[in-house]
This record gives C-alpha cells, structure tokens and sequence, in this order.
C-alpha cells in the first residue's frame, strides 16, 4: 500500500505558531465573518432519550461519529451560528448568515451522490467553506470515483473559492488532496479533520502517554464497533469483545452506524428484520443464542449522542479499539489511549493526519491478547503533541485566511506545550 503524497504546504506542519505571526496574519485579515450558516440539522439532539429511533437518526446524520467533527467545528469558531439542513432553500441562507461552512465527512466517493446539494449551493451567493472534507478508497493507489452529482458538487465549492478569493475546502488529509487535484487541477490545504483539536490541553500527548503506562497492561478495553458487513475485521472484533467482556473490568461495544447496529445498542430488536438481527450477533457473538444476543447488547453496546458524556465514558477505559476513527479520536481527546483498525484510505489518512495510532486489519492475523496490543499499540507524546501543535498551526492559519476567526485555545495548541 503506497503512502500518501505530502500535503501541500502552507507553512512547515511541524512549525508551531508564533505570536509575531498570529498578528501577521490578524492584519492581512480582511475582518471576520460574524453569522455563519452551520449546514448541520440542530444545535444539538436535546433531551434524546425519549426520541423516536427517526428522528434521533436524523439528528446524528445517520452516524453517531459525525457528532465528533460536528462539535469540532462549531466550537473552534469564535462566530453566531445558526444551523440548517442541507436542503436548506439558498434564500434562506442568503437572507441571513455572512457565510456558510460544512462539517464534512468522506464525500467523496462513489457512495455519495450529491447532485441536489450542487444545485442549491449554487444559489447561494455567500462564500462556503468545507471543513474537514474526505474521499474514499480502498487503497491510497487508487483513484477516488465520483457520481455526476457528487462531481458537480466538488465543482460548485471550487467556484465559490475562486469567487471570493479564498481557499475553502481543508481536506482530511494529502490523499484527498490529491485526488482533488487530480480532478480539478485547484490546490486545497490537506490538513486531518477538525476533531484533532477538541481538548485544548497543549500537552496532550503527554497526558495520553503517562495514563497509558500507569498499568503494565490494559485493563478496562472499549470496542470502536464496526459494520456487520465488514468481514476483514469481524474475526479481530470477536476477539477484542472477548477481551472487552472481562469479569472485574468490563467494557463497553459503542456503536456509531449504520442504522441497525445503533438500534442494537437501544434495544430496539423488534423494530428490526429478523435476518438483519442475526447478521449482527453472527459478527460479534456468534456462539450466543438471539435471546442471549438480546442481552449481551443491553449488557455492553452503548451509542452516544453528545460528544461530553461521550468522551467522560471513555475516561473510565485504558483503550479504545476497533475500526471506528472518531470512536478512537473521541477517547484520545478524553486523554486516553485508542487505535483504529483500519480497512481503508478513509480511515488510515485521518490516523495518520492526526496522530491516532493505526493497525491495517490485513495485518492483524496474530491472537490478539492485552500483551500483544501493548506491544503493537507505539505511541510517543512528545513527538504527538509536537506534531498537532504543527497540524493547529495549519487550521488557524486556514481560518484566518477564509475569515473564521479561530477559538483563543487553537492558539494555544498550536504555540505548543512549552509556551502554556
């Protein structure tokens, strides 16, 4: 598998940012944008324990994960927001926000067809700004593939940076840059995904690291979990839940997609087909029968729906594993350790962009044990938190320079420990 090319440089990524250039970029600054149009449903999912499954499943934009970016974004940047769908009608927007920004996701993929959004953000004659934007593969040597409506949609973001003379798309990473390039020819800035920065500790790494080898060996463990169509990871999900479900330290199977792996962790069977029931307990517990499947999830499989009580659950495990990226940024922004499982370009290029250590299920055909995870789990904090000081650096100066103006605590990540 062919690394991904370097992303295209705005300053050196490992230079943290200095006051002296934090003015320099104040002054070039053409005044910050005040009311900015979030395209994300709501503020937040309000009291959601008594929601339908519908409704909630609209909330989190069908993925619990999106929740992680959502708040990222929406926190990072000192504006008024006010929040709409995506289908919001192009007047509306026009009529009522200075700019509109997109938490995004990996868009960009043959999965995704986006024609109705291309043309309503056409209409809208105010710059947007996409944030934290991903293509998908299954190896960084291929090419993404975009549908007609996808494309045209990638279209109308490059048109309206050309036409307010800012860069507005931050990708999660060099590979989605390039593909940008490839079918655009227009340069974005290849930078991680927003959720990096989520904690404002500088010295996070450092923090990560001395809970990590607080205990010789792991001892509370979640499982990122995964989709029970993902055969490269199910044999290593089984044996990660084996470990998970320990009798003095049990953990958790927190679920984020797609639909019926949430309605697992809310005991909804009966709202359910019965074959789409047992394709899940055949992926995680297969020598359950159903009625002891149906109590194993009210035992363990947990989703969230706030990023807070979400990151205070993991602060109560050692490790976070699975083939879920925001499940595992979540728990190393709750300054714990996690790894991601990956399968794909998607996950393996935030990983590496951010910092959160990575296993290729492809390589994983050892038993997995405690020992054998702390022997593969390499993390260094130092060199972590070196590496987001540079990556914070990037975002603030892209914020700047589209007009956002940045949250006081990026700066303060992005100078780095030494100067807190």
């Amino acid at each position: 598998m062919a690394p991904p090319c370097p992303s295209p440089a705005l300053d050196d990524p490992r230079q943290s940012v200095k006051d002296a250039q934090v003015q320099k970029w104040r002054a070039a600054g053409r005044g910050f944008f005040v009311k900015i149009g979030l395209l994300w449903e709501s503020k937040d999912t309000g009291l959601y324990s008594n929601d339908d499954f519908d409704t909630l499943y609209r909330k989190i934009g069908h993925n619990n994960g999106n929740l992680a970016f959502v708040h990222a974004v929406k926190s990072q940047i000192d504006a008024d927001f006010n929040y709409y769908p995506w289908h919001v009608k192009p007047q509306i927007v026009n009529d009522n926000v200075d700019v509109v920004v997109i938490p995004c996701a990996n868009q960009l993929g043959k999965h995704t067809d986006l024609g109705g959004l291309a043309k309503n953000l056409a209409q809208v004659n105010k710059p947007i700004i996409a944030i934290g934007l991903g293509a998908q593969a299954k190896e960084f040597d291929s090419d993404v593939e975009l549908t007609e409506g996808t494309r045209a949609w990638l279209d109308v973001l490059i048109a309206n940076g050309k036409r307010f003379g800012i860069q507005n798309i931050y990708t999660r990473g060099p590979y989605t840059s390039e593909q940008i390039f490839k079918l655009t020819g227009e340069e974005t800035v290849a930078n991680g995904c927003p959720s990096h920065f989520i904690n404002p500790r500088p010295d996070l790494g450092r923090r990560i690291q001395a809970n990590w080898e607080s205990k010789e060996l792991p001892q509370r463990i979640a499982v990122a979990g995964g989709h029970e169509a993902w055969r490269e990871t199910r044999e290593i999900e089984q044996q990660l839940i084996g470990l998970m479900m320990d009798p003095l330290f049990p953990g958790m199977y927190i679920v984020q997609s797609m639909g019926n792996m949430i309605k697992i962790s809310r005991g909804l069977f009966d709202a359910m087909e019965p074959e789409d029931l047992e394709k899940i307990r055949k992926h995680t517990v297969p020598h359950y029968t159903l009625d002891q499947f149906k109590d194993w999830c009210h035992t363990y499989a947990r989703s969230y729906y706030d990023v807070p009580a979400w990151m205070d659950d993991l602060r109560r495990h050692d490790l976070l594993i699975g083939p879920r990226f925001h499940g595992a940024q979540l728990a190393i922004q709750a300054e714990r350790m996690a790894c991601t499982v990956t399968i794909d370009t998607r996950t393996e290029e935030m990983c590496r962009e951010t910092g959160v250590p990575f296993l290729r299920a492809a390589e994983l055909k050892q038993p997995l044990t405690r020992s054998k995870l702390r022997s593969l789990i390499q993390f260094d904090g130092a060199a972590y938190d070196a590496h987001r000081a540079g990556k914070c650096a990037r975002y603030v100066r892209f914020l700047f320079e589209a007009g956002l103006k940045p949250a006081d605590y990026l700066l303060a990540i992005a100078k780095g420990p030494e100067a807190a």
